[in-house]
């Protein structure tokens, strides 16, 4: 399978289209130069923060890092504070009134409701993420050789207690802090893994001086640019070509490159000479489709797509599809991962199937969901199907959805007109 990747800027909007085997599979967007307190850029961003209050009948707490609203910080995003804990830990052992705490931004402000953070904070490098309250070696989902996963968890563990190399001294909640392998990490040996371990590890303990030296609420890490970002995140071992707009654009990504992952040096290019670049592969006309409520399957059947404030619903539809129930469904949760992705649709989401009796058929298809989000970076939980044929399930919203992106873009080319 090739993967390429697009970006260009236009009017202040960086987008990124991820192509495989020439189709759309995400599109990504972020403003370049996003300041601090805008849009889904926050997440990942890291706080000194104040408890102002712990409601015990909510299970949450309420944390003030400097924005208009409070951050929300669940239970269960609270017990890393605690060593120990279990899932039935309550908040208010966690965490008390006047606590200074450090947490991660998972959720950006939406509407009416303040950021959703958590205590379990993470500090990703290229290969790897360093997770200080959890004291295990884990290996992305998405790497999926076993033989590879065991190598990586193995070499991790050795260069972080010093059975290869130096050793890295970083402590956790309880006990050596813990990290977590990064696709980025395939085919990597000992010296270049040990160099992006102990990267991180220096800007971790730098964050931490750094909290020392202030007071709450502050902002102590901000991730790294929008065209960083997409390299570090999206560039993988099947990545063919990186292709930028502008030369500026490739500019900024070669120096990145060539300070942090060399390796995708040679994958970088500019556009053809006064080309459009999502000319290619007919992305507008895949954008055009992506935005419309209606997916129609090419088994006849066809997804309908609503999106609000709270959640997502999908409704699945037979249409001309002449299967039974179980065909057309099958068809649909194996498409719904794809939409859910190239939309960057997140939070909620509230799928109608159609009714089947069967209850083998209803495992069939949420053995069929689950399936459609492989390779998500994204983690997703799906919940059982009820008696109406109902799923509910949760995906992490982590980029701009795809929706908001281009209404975004419409208003930034009416602000540049007037």
């Amino acid at each position: 399978m090739s993967h390429e990747i697009l970006m260009s800027v236009e009017n202040g909007l960086l987008r990124v289209a991820q192509i495989e085997d020439a189709q759309l599979t995400s599109l990504q967007a972020a403003p370049m130069g996003q300041t601090a307190g805008e849009g889904p850029s926050l997440i990942g961003q890291i706080y000194l923060g104040q408890v102002e209050r712990v409601v015990p009948r909510l299970q949450a707490a309420f944390v003030d890092i400097g924005m208009e609203r409070a951050g929300f910080l669940g239970a269960r995003e609270a017990r890393a504070l605690l060593p120990g804990s279990d899932r039935e830990t309550p908040i208010e052992d966690c965490v008390q009134d006047g606590d200074t705490v450090l947490v991660q931004i998972t959720r950006p402000p939406h509407g009416d409701k303040g950021a959703q953070i958590t205590a379990d904070v993470t500090l990703p490098g290229r290969a790897v993420v360093l997770a200080p309250c959890r004291s295990r070696i884990a290996v992305s989902r998405q790497i999926e050789d076993e033989a590879e996963r065991t190598r990586l968890a193995d070499l991790a563990g050795a260069i972080r207690d010093g059975k290869e190399g130096d050793g890295l001294d970083v402590e956790g909640m309880d006990g050596p802090a813990g990290w977590v392998i990064r696709t980025a990490a395939i085919g990597m040996q000992g010296a270049d893994m040990a160099a992006d371990m102990a990267s991180v590890a220096a800007q971790w303990e730098s964050l931490l001086a750094q909290a020392e030296d202030c007071e709450p609420p502050a902002v102590l890490y901000q991730d790294l640019g929008p065209i960083e970002k997409a390299l570090r995140d999206l560039v993988r071992a099947q990545t063919t070509a990186v292709v930028m707009e502008d030369a500026q654009s490739l500019a900024q990504a070669k120096a990145f490159a060539g300070a942090h992952m060399p390796a995708a040096l040679a994958l970088l290019q500019a556009s053809d000479k006064g080309e459009i670049l999502f000319d290619r592969y007919d992305v507008a006309g895949q954008l055009a489709q992506a935005l419309s409520n209606r997916v129609n399957l090419a088994s006849g059947g066809w997804l309908m797509i609503e999106t609000t404030e709270a959640m997502t619903t999908i409704d699945v539809n037979s249409g001309s599809d002449t299967a039974d129930a179980r065909g057309v469904n099958l068809a649909a949760a194996q498409a719904i991962g794809a939409q859910l992705r190239l939309r960057a649709l997140g939070g909620l989401v509230a799928i109608d199937f159609i009714d089947m009796s069967d209850a083998a058929d209803n495992e069939a298809v949420l053995a069929a969901l689950e399936a459609s989000f492989e390779g998500d970076k994204n983690p997703v939980r799906i919940g059982p199907m009820s008696e109406f044929g109902v799923v509910e399930m949760t995906r992490r919203r982590d980029v701009m959805s795809l929706a908001e992106a281009m209404r975004q873009r419409s208003q930034s080319r009416q602000s540049d007109s007037e």
